[in-house]
């Protein structure tokens, strides 16, 4: 009864657009409320929450893919890809695709993605003839590959709830952000060979020219080659990953001298502002995590399910469609916070990969905010 009107009073208040991290402490609140607890309960399973040493990698992706966009380092992605690409059929798509590529092995962030890039590729798009509408909707799309490509915020949160290897996550997100991107790249080809978008093709830059892009920005995109060899042989952990790229870009924004103390001074505010309110997520969602587990919520959701089915590939049909509905109404950090704890018996009991789920749990929530977004 009380996750049930934790879980009804969290809806009322999305829909009465009640911010969620409000909506999440309120609906807790007005749980503990009911079942009579102490309310000195919140904090104490809210500092909990957020005392967990994978969570530290957090506040450092966060802080490298903001350095990268104010110090001016996302432009040198941008210009690198674009004499690798940029003379393809289609081409300033592609460039938008393959640096948001490039990118998300540096901030793990869509939102970090897209407004990094976005500032810069959208009005480069149409200064060369490209739709504004088409532009923006390559951006968004795009940035769904932030997430995948390691390093992932949301991944971290993932493998901190199920206690799943980062390293394993990380590295399993590679293959399918690269497939994302292919078949994105493949999209862009077709709009422009059917001529249902205007898409001008820019000149070749000759192999000099492509040789001196790589030389002159290969600095700033060398984050996501050490991130791969790194954890891929097990030589780095998540947390030293965002140490590195957030002191990496700081010593590259002081070597190229392209940005001022006033951006820098900015640039750590909003990452201070972010940190903040994704960790206030966590240490609510965590609240709600021991309402749901201390009546029994994930059992009983597991039961009734493997009670309609036993089939592990329905079930998880099930899932994903549950899950691409919530995509739809709210963001995906709190969707994955609240969500993983139920599902995870479901999953053990299924003997399912916790790895397999995550990477796909974790594209599920996207795609649904971009669509909106677009």
């Amino acid at each position: 009864m009380i996750s049930l009107i934790l879980t009804v009073s969290f809806v009322g208040l999305m829909f009465l657009r009640v911010p969620v991290s409000f909506a999440i402490g309120l609906s807790t609140f007005i749980a503990i409320l009911c079942m009579g607890k102490d309310l000195v309960a919140i904090p104490q399973y809210m500092i909990q929450g957020v005392t967990s040493v994978p969570l530290l990698a957090v506040p450092f992706f966060i802080l490298a893919g903001n350095l990268f966009n104010s110090l001016g380092l996302s432009r040198r992605i941008w210009d690198f890809a674009l004499s690798v690409v940029g003379h393809w059929r289609g081409g300033m798509g592609h460039v938008m695709v393959l640096a948001n590529m490039i990118f998300a092995g540096i901030s793990g962030s869509a939102l970090a993605d897209a407004a990094g890039l976005g500032l810069i590729g959208i009005p480069a798009m149409e200064k060369h003839g490209y739709r504004r509408p088409f532009s923006t909707a390559i951006t968004l799309c795009a940035s769904v590959i932030g997430p995948m490509i390691p390093p992932s915020i949301n991944l971290v949160l993932y493998g901190v709830l199920v206690q799943a290897s980062i390293a394993r996550l990380f590295i399993g997100g590679i293959i399918p952000g690269i497939i994302i991107g292919l078949f994105m790249m493949g999209t862009v080809y077709y709009y422009a060979a059917r001529g249902l978008e205007p898409c001008p093709v820019l000149p070749r830059r000759s192999a000099s020219e492509m040789g001196k892009s790589f030389i002159r920005n290969f600095p700033a995109f060398i984050v996501p080659v050490v991130i791969v060899f790194g954890m891929g042989f097990g030589v780095i952990t998540p947390t030293e990953v965002g140490i590195f790229a957030s002191v990496y870009a700081l010593i590259l924004g002081l070597f190229y001298r392209e940005s001022s103390s006033k951006e820098l001074v900015d640039c750590l505010a909003k990452s201070v502002l972010s940190t903040c309110l994704i960790m206030y997520i966590i240490a609510v969602s965590t609240v709600a995590g021991w309402i749901y587990a201390l009546e029994g919520t994930p059992q009983k959701l597991a039961e009734w399910l493997l009670y309609l089915t036993s089939n592990k590939h329905i079930v998880l049909l099930l899932m994903n469609l549950f899950l691409l509905v919530l995509g739809c109404l709210l963001e995906p950090i709190p969707v994955l916070l609240l969500t993983t704890p139920i599902f995870l018996p479901v999953l053990h009991q299924l003997n399912v990969d916790l790895v397999h789920f995550g990477i796909v749990m974790n594209l599920n929530l996207r795609v649904p905010r971009i669509c909106l977004q677009r």
